[in-house]
């Protein structure tokens, strides 16, 4: 359709529709405004030095949308007076104007039924026209940006509001361009999402291209969807050093902000592999509009090297980038406590019946985490399976709220290790068991393990002395020799019947027996069999509840959960879990505080049988 010029001179841009209501009945995808310092001149001349080519931008717009193209010539063309731009059918041109002989603005409006795909445009203007081929495509995704401009170093909340979109969590995800980092992102709706976005002080200023990846390599484009302003928020941070488990007061002084009272600050911290909860702030004051007072703690463990610093205070947010560095604290022996296992662990396979089997010892001597971390997860009902080793030969069900897939705890960092020489070994009269230093790049985590050990490493009913072969002064642990820290369990044992493979099945009406042998726990060590289930339908039954029945028989080799037992089980495959357990005596290195690490030792097995 065709449209008559609307003769002005250059307008400001369009502002945007705030209204979120607004926003979903009316998206708006707007264009670039190209500045110019040259002036109408006369068309002819510019004729006479060759013909002018024009272009469009943006290059595609979506169905039902309103937005502004820009019309730019390589030479003079546009006329003040006379101008008509046609974008075909289903395309309404609202307005001209001619801002130059060199550009122009045409405002369209594009029907919600206009025909999807690529069409030419048509320019005429003094008696001159120009088919741009194939320039404009209709397309029937769109959204929009709301806010649309931020301010350079400033952390924003932002609604991205789509059109014929099919956004997905955890598939789908925006770019906003250089210099512009999104924080968190949700998607709330085939049509709606969130985003918090922080602009670093180095980005460029001006208008930038939004991309919604859709996945597998589906990215609809909002040209010129965000303005970067030229107004910058700046801020600095005080003390620009902080030591590993210091608790350290901290200001922060900014430029052009807004903060209020009545709403609290929040402190997050990223290091290069993005935000890091190993810094706890303590407390948070406000001061005035521009600054803001704390305490904050450093766990022992925090990560080395420079740190950004992300400020939030209600809509407001500001980052400053390198804003303190985390350097390494002293540490001594008295903070050093030590983990040391022995295991066996063993799976039998549910289709062939084969059991896998792999033998473990491990060692790690670590400064435990200052401030210690936080733990989610549900809390427990009934009583404490295995909490008490007697009286024997009683069973119990017991049953574990959780969140469904089960609550994690807070994303804590690695404690700090250190080394006790290239190797440690566990001593006995029965055999010596060498553990080699291992460094895990991941996590900066030194540790100990013994490669391809096998059963016959893993001596029962036997005690095991610790010896390290130290480290130079200062740069570790030096040789120690800890008597009698790790027991094994008191016989090796195997699992008799029912051979649990091929989807062995059991009638939950009628008792379920197993035998083993030979366990030989009693009074050393734990004999501990439990059949777990999900969604029981008996006492245990409710929302995101999971329960199991559980056993700590006596030695006779011989057990059985009674029908009763068994019909508090859910229906369905169900994994049943056999271990012999058993633990050393409290130790530490002389000269830590830590005195009460122990050693533990066990021999597991895992199966599977199905329930009617």
């Amino acid at each position: 359709m065709r449209c008559c010029p609307t003769l002005a001179l250059r307008s400001p841009r369009p502002s945007r529709i705030g209204a979120l209501a607004l926003l979903l009945a009316v998206p708006l995808v707007t264009g670039a405004c190209k500045s110019t310092d040259k002036g109408a001149t006369d068309t002819a001349a510019g004729e006479a030095a060759g013909p002018a080519s024009v272009s469009l931008f943006p290059p595609k717009g979506g169905q039902g949308t309103t937005l502004e193209v820009d019309l730019s010539a390589s030479r003079s063309f546009f006329d003040y007076s006379n101008i008509v731009v046609d974008f075909g059918e289903g395309i309404t041109v609202e307005s001209v104007t001619v801002d130059d002989a060199w550009g122009a603005r045409a405002t369209i409006n594009i029907e919600d039924g206009a025909e999807l795909g690529r069409r030419s445009v048509q320019v005429e203007t003094s008696g001159r026209e120009k088919t741009l081929t194939d320039a404009f495509e209709v397309i029937s995704e769109s959204f929009i940006v709301d806010p649309d401009s931020v301010r350079i170093g400033e952390t924003v909340n932002v609604d991205l509001v789509g059109r014929n979109t099919a956004w997905q969590g955890g598939v789908t995800w925006p770019s906003f361009g250089d210099g512009v980092r999104v924080d968190e992102f949700s998607v709330l709706s085939e049509t709606l999402a969130t985003a918090t976005i922080s602009v670093a002080p180095s980005t460029l200023p001006g208008w930038r291209n939004v991309v919604m990846d859709n996945g597998a390599g589906d990215l609809v484009t909002l040209y010129d969807g965000l303005k970067v302003d030229r107004v910058a928020l700046a801020a600095t941070f005080d003390p620009t050093i902080a030591e590993q488990g210091d608790t350290v007061e901290f200001t922060i002084q900014a430029r052009g902000t807004q903060f209020r009272e009545d709403q609290p600050p929040r402190l997050t911290f990223f290091d290069r592999f993005g935000e890091n909860p190993d810094i706890v702030v303590d407390n948070i004051v406000w001061l005035d509009a521009e600054n803001v007072y704390g305490q904050m703690t450093l766990s022992n463990a925090s990560a080395l090297g420079m740190r950004e610093v992300r400020l939030d205070n209600g809509d407001e947010g500001i980052v400053i980038p390198d804003a303190f560095e985390v350097i390494g604290g002293d540490w001594d022996l008295s903070q050093v406590a030590i983990d040391l296992s022995f295991t066996v662990v063993r799976n039998r396979d549910n289709t062939t019946g084969i059991v896998s089997e792999s033998v473990r010892a491990s060692c790690m001597f670590y400064i435990p985490l200052d401030p210690p971390c936080p733990q989610g997860g549900g809390s427990g009902s009934g009583s404490e399976a295995g909490s008490d080793p007697a009286p024997y030969d009683q069973n119990g069900a017991w049953g574990a709220t959780g969140e469904g897939s089960g609550g994690g705890g807070e994303d804590c960092p690695f404690p700090t290790t250190v080394p006790a020489g290239d190797y440690v070994w566990l001593e006995s009269d029965a055999n010596v068991i060498t553990l080699e230093k291992t460094y895990d790049t991941a996590s900066g985590m030194v540790y100990y393990t013994a490669p391809d050990l096998v059963l016959a490493d893993y001596v029962p009913r036997n005690l095991y002395d610790l010896h390290t072969q130290g480290e130079p002064e200062g740069e570790g642990i030096g040789e120690y020799l800890l008597d009698g820290v790790l027991p094994t369990v008191p016989a090796d044992w195997t699992w008799t019947s029912p051979i649990l493979t091929g989807n062995y099945t059991h009638n939950r009406a009628e008792p379920f027996v197993y035998t083993w042998t030979p366990a030989l726990t009693y009074p050393d060590a734990t004999f501990w069999v439990s059949i777990f289930t999900k969604q029981s339908p008996g006492p245990l039954s409710m929302e995101n509840w999971s329960g199991y029945v559980g056993a700590m028989p006596f030695d006779d080799g011989v057990h059985q959960f009674s029908a009763e037992e068994m019909t508090w089980l859910a229906p369905g495959g169900v994994p049943v879990y056999a271990y012999s357990f058993i633990q050393g005596r409290e130790f530490g290195l002389p000269e830590s505080i830590y005195q009460t690490n122990v050693g533990i030792s066990y021999i597991y097995l895992s199966q599977y049988m199905v329930l009617e």
